[in-house]
């Protein structure tokens, strides 16, 4: 073989290195842009549940409406609005009641209200007219009420959608995506997802969760432990994250902004906390333990004392 084939041989040898260093560094990142992208996806997601719902998703339902929508009253909204407009019952909950605000109420009303529009106009009509209640803050009725003035607010707003809480729902599925094949991950954003979603009754985050917790026992079912209680522990990690973020952003003054970034933070906070707790979790349960039996010690030596002397050490 000649020099020159040698030489060649080589660089063949070292090209081939070359590309599988490459292939495997590019495997690498691509894997930690992918934890990181499903951790920061979960993160905002369950940070943007909680600063939504504070106070009924008012301050970013007010600014969609203002930037998304034209609010003006036109025949096929006073045909939503009949009933109300004719009796004024409920208020500014009447969309629960009043019967022109569900799906087909409020398509009857507008077909009834324009019909000489040919199908497809009445179709853009309805849309365009549903779209204005919807992304209001009340929003639009998932089913009619009876008698909406004796329903509390909780189950009036559990029986409302609204566009900011679709968007919410949609960061949800987001964060699904990114942790498709991580079962942990997945429990613990579900688990957020519901406790804010109960405290303040959002039903649409809480509904996509769902998909999480499923895909989650699916993917426990077909690895070789199949064990449901292997999730209780990412279950309590969200069930803590989400009333953590309610607890402080129940209690910082602000608007949705400030409570978005408040969110993200104590999910921030909690996730570092509670896996250096998980590492160190058998030192703190041994100092817990020695704590305990110091106590148990001293107790007989506390009885043994006078009554005033106990007194004087309690």
């Amino acid at each position: 073989m000649s020099s020159f084939d040698e030489w060649r041989q080589r660089a063949n040898e070292m090209a081939t290195g070359g590309q599988t260093v490459i292939a495997k560094a590019s495997e690498r990142f691509v894997a930690s842009v992918k934890r990181g992208s499903g951790t920061a996806t979960s993160v905002v997601a369950e940070a943007y549940g909680v600063a939504l719902d504070w106070k009924g998703n008012a301050e970013l339902s007010h600014w969609l409406t203002d930037n998304l929508s034209h609010q003006v009253a036109t025949v096929a909204s006073k045909a939503m609005d009949a009933e109300y407009l004719r009796t004024h019952i409920g208020g500014g909950w009447h969309r629960l009641s009043d019967g022109g605000h569900t799906l087909a109420g409020s398509w009857n009303a507008v077909h009834e209200s324009l019909p000489d529009l040919s199908a497809l106009d009445q179709i853009g009509t309805w849309a365009n007219e549903y779209w204005k209640d919807l992304i209001t803050t009340r929003g639009m009725p998932i089913v009619a009420l009876e008698r909406v003035d004796e329903v509390s607010d909780y189950f009036k707003h559990l029986d409302t959608v609204n566009v900011a809480q679709f968007l919410g729902g949609e960061l949800i599925g987001v964060s699904i995506y990114c942790n498709w094949n991580d079962p942990a991950k997945l429990v613990a954003s579900a688990a957020s997802t519901e406790c804010s979603g109960i405290v303040y009754a959002n039903v649409v985050a809480p509904l996509v969760s769902l998909i999480a917790l499923g895909r989650a026992v699916y993917l426990l079912k077909q690895s070789e432990q199949d064990d449901l209680r292997d999730l209780i522990a990412p279950a309590l990690k969200g069930l803590t994250r989400g009333g953590a973020s309610v607890l402080l952003i129940s209690v910082v003054p602000g608007g949705f902004l400030l409570h978005l970034s408040c969110g993200i933070v104590i999910n921030l906070a909690h996730g570092y906390v509670w896996d250096k707790g998980s590492e160190n979790k058998e030192m703190i349960f041994s100092a817990l333990k020695q704590c305990v039996g110091d106590f148990r010690n001293a107790r007989p030596e506390l009885q043994a004392l006078p009554a005033d002397s106990r007194n004087k050490i309690i």
